[in-house]
């Protein structure tokens, strides 16, 4: 197979770009698709991009043979290729020829500032698609530098099928490791002006978002999807005769690659690499790709060495709104225990009532996606800080799966109901207390936990164990966690009896959470009727009221 173009071809191909030039002057030329690539056939058309400057049809193409090879020259004025680099003006389809391999017949100096351009602009919307996507877990990614590359091919075989076998083509294992290395050429130069305007950071192998950036982002206005914004209507009819013209390119492609590998197009999409295997979560087991689709007894696999013998029992453990399991490892006699969640999309049966509940107050995310990447980030997060919180061994994306260590415990509710029914003991104040300070330390770190009932809390001997952080996020409502625990836990309350006790526990509480230095702001906050009137519908009003006056006078 011919893999290079010969010289006095190129010269007679540039020769043909300055008679459609004319009196015009070129800006730019360069060679394109198959011959670049190294998988081209004697007779396979010479693709050629040119632009030009104040080029009246802006764009047109051109065919001709030259030396028995058919030439193809797509045409494009330079004010509109340079707008489609900046803004997507045609869609991409003249600025994507740099975005893979190309050789340069005619200044190349602006040829490669331009194919930067579009690098960088491609990861910044990129790295934007993800934050909007994974708000939380955006700060734990690892991402591998081909993962721009992949997506950027998946995105535009999804929009535009027949370009699917020319990417199969380039990633012939033949030719796939200097294509890659061309294609990756520019993208490692955008890496490093991101680096210098602190948007990425290297971390091994690996890049990672930083911190202000995905701050930046999440503080933007929602808009629509970057990619392929609306083409302009005064460019779309003539850009649509191109596309048609052009279409021998993509024909020959599928036949190049329906000869080099015996099979038809049917399903050519799912043979292209899937980005999410390139962006990554660190956990206990090693990095975890998004794309990961093992189930429960895989993930098990991999906790046990090889070769020794093990017994895996799995049973449900329980669960209202997402299916918790209880996975016990036997290996050499002992047990591993561990608790598997998966996370459903809440119906509207199940999350309306919830979302009725705190209406005007808070939200609840509601997406099995949303609420698994929460429990993730927050939990490795506050992990990290030292938190008592169950350690993360495996997390699996594909299947909304999470696995945690199985931690045994006491719930803080029969604290909280020992002092509701007068039967307490100084330790269950003071466990009260510790809460409150615990809370306070996470909204130091900017974390609100979102659903801090007292059914959240393990005791184990003289601590507490934070559990099923799903709803937390780094900027939510803070004074809704206090609020949330002080109205929830009066709810235990006898019914009919005085509010002495709940008040201890407030009491209790917000002193915890004023020592470990909570604002008091929020605790003033949580006294307002914005919060009573959510709890009002299960909890006592002499409790409601009597926590509400302790959050005013303790908040002041």
């Amino acid at each position: 197979m011919t893999t290079q173009l010969k010289e006095s071809l190129k010269e007679k191909v540039l020769e043909q770009c300055r008679r459609i030039a004319g009196s015009r002057q070129i800006v730019a030329a360069c060679l394109f698709g198959p011959w670049v690539c190294g998988y081209a056939e004697p007779k396979t058309d010479v693709n050629i991009l040119l632009v030009l400057d104040s080029f009246p049809l802006r764009i047109n193409s051109y065919s001709e043979t030259v030396d028995g090879v058919s030439v193809q020259v797509l045409a494009v004025n330079r004010l509109d290729f340079e707008r489609d680099v900046n803004k997507s003006w045609l869609g991409e389809f003249f600025a994507e020829k740099l975005t893979f391999p190309y050789e340069p017949l005619e200044n190349e100096e602006y040829l490669r500032f331009n194919e930067l351009k579009i690098k960088k602009r491609t990861v910044l919307e990129l790295l934007e698609n993800l934050i909007l996507e994974f708000p939380e877990s955006s700060h734990n990614f690892l991402i591998e530098k081909e993962y721009f590359m992949y997506t950027v091919m998946k995105r535009r075989a999804r929009v535009f099928p027949p370009i699917t076998s020319s990417f199969l083509n380039m990633l012939n294992r033949n030719v796939a490791r200097k294509n890659i290395d061309s294609i990756m050429d520019g993208y490692l130069k955008a890496f490093k002006e991101l680096e210098n305007e602190n948007i990425i950071f290297p971390s091994d192998s690996y890049i990672k978002i930083t911190k202000n950036h995905i701050n930046a982002v999440k503080k933007q206005k929602t808009r629509l999807p970057l990619f392929l914004k609306s083409i302009q209507r005064r460019i779309l009819a003539p850009l649509l005769s191109v596309f048609s013209e052009s279409a021998s390119q993509y024909i020959q492609d599928q036949r190049l690659f329906n000869k080099a590998n015996q099979v038809n197009a049917d399903g050519l999409a799912s043979k292209l690499e899937d980005p999410k295997k390139h962006i990554l979560l660190p956990t206990p087991l090693g990095p975890v790709a998004l794309s990961d689709k093992s189930e429960i007894e895989e993930v098990a696999r991999k906790i046990i060495p090889d070769g020794e013998f093990s017994k895996i029992t799995i049973k449900r453990f329980g669960g209202v709104l997402n299916d918790v399991f209880l996975l016990t490892i036997t290996k050499n006699g002992e047990e591993q225990k561990f608790v598997v969640k998966q996370f459903l999309d809440w119906s509207n049966l199940k999350w309306l009532p919830l979302n009725l509940w705190s209406f005007g107050t808070t939200s609840f995310a509601v997406l099995g996606q949303s609420r698994l990447e929460k429990e993730y980030a927050i939990n490795t997060y506050l992990q990290n800080k030292g938190f008592p919180v169950p350690k993360i061994f495996h997390i699996s994306h594909q299947k909304r799966l999470i696995f945690e260590e199985f931690i045994k415990g006491k719930e803080l509710v029969e604290n909280i109901k020992r002092i509701l029914y007068s039967h307490n003991t100084e330790e269950d104040v003071t466990l009260v207390k510790l809460v409150g300070r615990k809370i306070a330390e996470a909204h130091s770190l900017g974390v609100s936990l979102g659903d801090c009932k007292p059914e959240n809390f393990l005791v184990i001997k003289d601590q507490v164990v934070l559990l099923d952080l799903e709803q937390a996020t780094r900027d939510g409502n803070q004074a809704w966690d206090i609020a949330e625990f002080l109205y929830y836990a009066g709810h235990y309350s006898p019914p009919i009896t005085s509010a002495k006790a709940a008040t201890v526990i407030a009491e209790s509480f917000i002193e915890g959470y004023l020592e470990a230095g909570g604002n008091k702001e929020y605790v003033k906050q949580a006294a307002s009727a914005r919060y009573t009137k959510v709890f009002s519908v299960f909890t006592p009003p002499q409790v409601l009221f009597a926590i509400s006056s302790i959050c005013q006078k303790m908040g002041t």
